[in-house]
Formats: structure tokens, sequence, C-alpha cells
């Protein structure tokens, strides 16, 4: 099992970016991402997150599978979503999948849940966008009340379960960790409230967003009544680490580009086109092992713990991903390791 993050602790984990263009090979896709895990977990990373969408523009398997897979190679590896969309699953069926991959991991299950954003997935399956949050705070309750191991009475607006209890039991009394995602103040708030964590997105054109975001959700802590301590702040990050910037910015940027002006194609994305430059001087942390140390150093001193990373983009070389996860983990990461 996944022990409590102590204080001082900076734990690192990559965002398996696991979306494809349709004209590529997904299974020789898929197989290079798990030799990507693999040499992740000799190299000591401490976590693994997979990612969640409908109807995308790009092949994107899907979490629960991937993640079942990944819980046979993954070795110590703590293993969540970083995003599963929450409105568009039952939370009954949430539950018993996720407590049956707290068993196939030996109790290092996360189950990192969100609203959703895409509108044509909320269309296609003939949900309101607009009870999106809704339906995502009753599914974490029922949830946790299904992983209570007691008999369940839930009566929500969304959902209603009778005197029933889960049929899979959770590894870990209690269940796996349920990390809340969302970079609006009132999701950042919410999850201070109802999460275990709040995954902070890495990506905005604000530079201090990071900085002001967590000093929210630690406010929102102290209403709720809620400490700091043994609380894992994770953040996604868009980071590739070359031997300098300059050859760093030449190697990754083609395919960072190429991925964000895709994502781009959906109309209610296009800022990431249009702000493209703005991100790449505000957010992405692409460079040197110093570069990106310091940059690094700077989200763990203002309370972030858990530093995730996607280490690859559309199009990248196999090759490139791999020298860039080894490079992190050789000249980086020891220093924030005693």
């Amino acid at each position: 099992m996944t022990p409590e993050i102590q204080p001082g602790e900076v734990r690192f984990g990559l965002l398996l970016s696991h979306q494809y263009p349709f004209d590529e090979d997904l299974g020789e896709r898929i197989r290079e991402l798990f030799r990507l895990v693999e040499m992740a977990r000799d190299l000591g990373y401490d976590s693994a997150w997979t990612i969640h969408h409908y109807l995308a523009n790009l092949q994107t398997p899907q979490p629960i599978s991937m993640t079942a897979a990944l819980s046979q190679v993954t070795g110590e590896m703590t293993l969540g979503t970083c995003i599963l969309l929450a409105p568009f699953l039952h939370p009954v069926h949430i539950a018993e999948e996720f407590a049956t991959l707290d068993h196939l991991t030996g109790g290092r299950m996360v189950l990192g849940v969100g609203a959703g954003y895409r509108p044509h997935e909320f269309a296609a399956f003939g949900l309101d966008e607009s009870e999106r949050f809704g339906r995502m705070i009753e599914t974490v309750e029922l949830v946790r009340a299904l992983w209570s191991g007691e008999v369940v009475d839930y009566h929500g607006r969304y959902f209603t379960v009778e005197g029933q209890r889960s049929s899979v039991p959770p590894c870990r009394p209690g269940g796996p960790p349920i990390w809340l995602g969302g970079g609006g103040k009132l999701s950042v708030k919410r999850a201070a409230r109802l999460g275990d964590a709040w995954w902070a997105p890495g990506t905005s054109p604000n530079r201090d967003y990071a900085f002001k975001a967590i000093r929210l959700h630690d406010e929102a802590l102290v209403e709720a009544g809620k400490s700091r301590e043994g609380r894992e702040y994770p953040i996604g990050l868009e980071l590739f680490c070359g031997p300098t910037d300059e050859i760093a910015m030449e190697q990754a940027m083609p395919y960072i580009q190429r991925e964000f002006h895709t994502y781009a194609n959906y109309e209610y994305l296009s800022w990431q086109r249009d702000s493209f430059d703005v991100l790449v001087e505000n957010s992405f942390v692409v460079g040197s092992p110093e570069t990106v140390a310091a940059r690094v150093r700077a989200l763990v001193e203002a309370g972030y713990n858990h530093i995730v990373f996607r280490p690859m983009w559309l199009g990248m070389p196999e090759s490139l991903s791999r020298e860039s996860v080894t490079r992190f983990a050789n000249e980086v990461i020891p220093h924030f390791r005693s």
C-alpha cells in the first residue's frame, strides 16, 4: 500500500497521455507507453496516471482498462486517474470498479475525478452540462458510502441506492483516496471540502495561478476544519528535460505545439492556440536540468509535494521521451530527495 506522505517528502509521477492520431498503430503506441512506465518504475518514479475522454479527435483508450493492465507492471508505484469524468459513469460502477483496482494494485489506487468540460461528451450521453458538478458531488458522496462496507441508503437528486451493500469491498478500509480536479475558484474550494487532495492544473496563461490557487485551497481547508498534515498536493505539468535550454526547446516544442493545436480544433479550446506563446513562457517547464529543477523548486516551496508531468506529446519519438524521463530522474529528482 502507498504510505502517507511525510513532511518534506516530494513525490514524482508521469501523466500517461494515451491519446494518438487515428493513422497510428494503437497497439504499438500502447506497448511504447508501457515500456516507458516500466523504465520509470525502475528509475524510482512514484506514480502513473491515466486520462479519460469519449469521442475524442484522437484515439483515446479508456482509463479503467488501462489502469488494470498497468497494475501488473508498475511495481510499488501509485496508480490513479487524472481524471475520471464522474458525470458519465454511475457511482455504483465507479465504486466497484475502483475497489477492484484497489485490490489489483495492493492498495496503490487513487480515484481522481472531475466534472468534465467538453460539450459534445455531455450531448452524446444525453446529460445536461449544467448538472455536472452536482453529479460529481453526489458521486463522491455515494462512492464513499459504498466503500464503507455498510448497507447504504442514499437519496440524492441524481442517484438513489436503498438498502444495498457494495459487492466489492476495497482493499483499504474506506477505499482509495479521492482527488478532485478543477481550476476555477469554486472547484478549488470544493476539492478542499470534499476531496482527499486537489488535482492542480499546471497549464495556465497566468504564471502566478498555481501559487495563488494553493493559498485559496489552504484557506478553504481551514474553513472546512481540515489540516494540511499528511495531504498530497499534486500538480500536473507539461515538462521536458533536455541537456540545455536551447536543445530542450528545439526537441520538445514542435510536438507540444502539435498537441495543443490539435486540442484547439475544439472551438471551446481555441484559447490554447491563441495563447500558446503565453503558455510556453508562463506555464510549460521545458529546459535543462538546472532550469527544470528551479521551476519545480518554486512549486515545492509553494506547497506542492507531488509533481506529475506529461512525458510525451503527439508524434514525439519514443527515444526523446525516454531521454527526458531518464534525465529528470537522474539530474532533477535527487535535488528533492535526501
